[in-house]
């Protein structure tokens, strides 16, 4: 992770440009509100609502399917149960990002940007401008069809602008992607200022080499005995079998083990696992769901005598999977079951022809799955000024406060991890 305290600040030469004069703006509370059968009119379209996010699910998701970088998160289905039950008092709003008219005034969707607004950021008193993140994110990019990407992104900020906001906050995105690529090129061309606030890199999986060599290539020969020798102990206690599936016939059968196996486990003990919190038990149970309906639900799990000691939840989008979450039974702990599933894992997704890259969207420094995975995705965080008075000096301290705070996580994950040992080795 690079040090906080050498992030650069950029700062063009000249008055602030946002590319465009300020876009034309159309706000739907709900779907009721949309005017079937006619064309956008507004450059923006403004989303208030999972309901209002309806209509468009169609055009949504053949702009993910358009765009370069992939965000599963983003997606219709993803974000429209994210808005239903993730957020909090209907904050959230939803920016579709469409072209100039062409024919017939047919406008093309070429980006979307969910947004949140808030005030007192770290205590400043100004609106600042954020791209979404719920309790459950693992990825911000902004979806943006590519060869728009530019037009797309400055439609954004000169939205952000014309409504006053004094900063725009890209979270959490891939930082060597068409959207970073994009964002820099903007900035640098339009003379913006900017504020990297966090640059890290996350465990990935992409490789030409088939499971064997993987293995040998990237873990120490020691330690691929350890684990031989913990899965025939294992195995010594009844059959034990990895597969994977697409959820089965009833995915309901699918959740309803995995949410029962996490809060078995420490995020239960803590009150943190997702069955025991009702929103977030719905929202996961919904994006199953509609993942096994369209293809793109992937279990793994790690199974002895028939009862699951470990279990993994991945979405696929494109050709490249999200691992979601992990869950697995903490009475066999000694055996490291979280491990020895990923480790599995490793073979089946090089094996599977629809797949060309695994993304663990894990915590920077993970324990287990940066030991195991030998590439990595480098992610960024961006605060962007815009034309606000008080946008320049208001980056440098929200950079300052979030640089302080990033400091004193990370103190505490050190302390944490020591307290806790190698019992929580595997926890996602």
């Amino acid at each position: 992770m690079t040090g906080l305290g050498q992030i650069p600040l950029w700062q063009g030469a000249g008055k602030k440009n946002m590319g465009e004069d300020a876009p034309s703006v159309e706000v739907l509370s709900h779907a009721a509100r949309y005017l079937h059968g006619r064309p956008p009119s507004a450059d923006v379209v403004v989303l208030e609502s999972a309901d209002a996010l309806m209509p468009f699910r169609a055009e949504i998701d053949a702009l993910a399917a358009s765009a370069t970088d992939r965000n599963v998160q983003f997606e219709a289905t993803t974000l429209s149960a994210a808005m239903e039950h993730l957020q909090n008092k209907g904050d959230v709003r939803v920016a579709l990002l469409w072209s100039e008219a062409g024919g017939a005034g047919r406008r093309l969707l070429i980006g979307l940007v969910p947004y949140l607004v808030s005030r007192g950021h770290y205590g400043a008193p100004f609106p600042v401008w954020r791209v979404w993140q719920h309790i459950h994110s693992f990825i911000g990019t902004p979806l943006m069809r590519q060869g728009y990407e530019q037009q797309a992104l400055r439609r954004f900020l000169s939205f952000a602008n014309a409504r006053g906001a004094a900063l725009v906050e890209f979270p959490l995105f891939e930082a060597e992607g068409a959207f970073g690529k994009a964002l820099h090129e903007v900035m640098q061309a339009d003379g913006i200022s900017f504020r990297e606030t966090d640059r890290h890199e996350r465990a990935f999986l992409k490789s030409d080499l088939d499971e064997e060599a993987y293995l040998s290539a990237h873990i120490r020969k020691k330690k691929r005995k350890e684990f031989n020798r913990l899965w025939n102990r294992l195995a010594e206690l009844g059959p034990l079998e990895f597969r994977t599936h697409d959820g089965g016939d009833n995915p309901d059968e699918w959740t309803a083990a995995f949410l029962a196996l996490e809060a078995r486990g420490w995020k239960g003990q803590r009150g943190t696992a997702m069955k025991m919190r009702p929103n977030e038990r719905f929202w996961f149970e919904e994006i199953c769901r509609a993942a096994r309906r369209d293809g793109t639900l992937h279990c793994s799990e790690l199974l002895l005598d028939g009862k699951p000691l470990a279990m993994l939840t991945s979405f696929r989008s494109g050709r490249g999977v999200f691992t979601f979450k992990i869950a697995f039974d903490e009475d066999y702990s000694r055996y490291s079951p979280g491990t020895l599933l990923m480790l599995k894992a490793i073979g089946a997704f090089l094996r599977d022809e629809r797949v060309d890259w695994v993304d663990s969207c894990a915590v920077p420094g993970h324990p287990m799955i940066d030991h195991i995975w030998a590439e990595r995705r480098t992610m960024s965080s961006m605060l962007v000024t815009t034309g606000h008075r008080f946008s320049a000096p208001l980056a440098s301290w929200v950079a300052s406060a979030k640089r302080m705070e990033a400091t004193a996580r990370a103190k505490l994950r050190v302390l944490y991890d020591r307290l806790q040992g190698a019992r929580h080795e595997q926890a996602d």
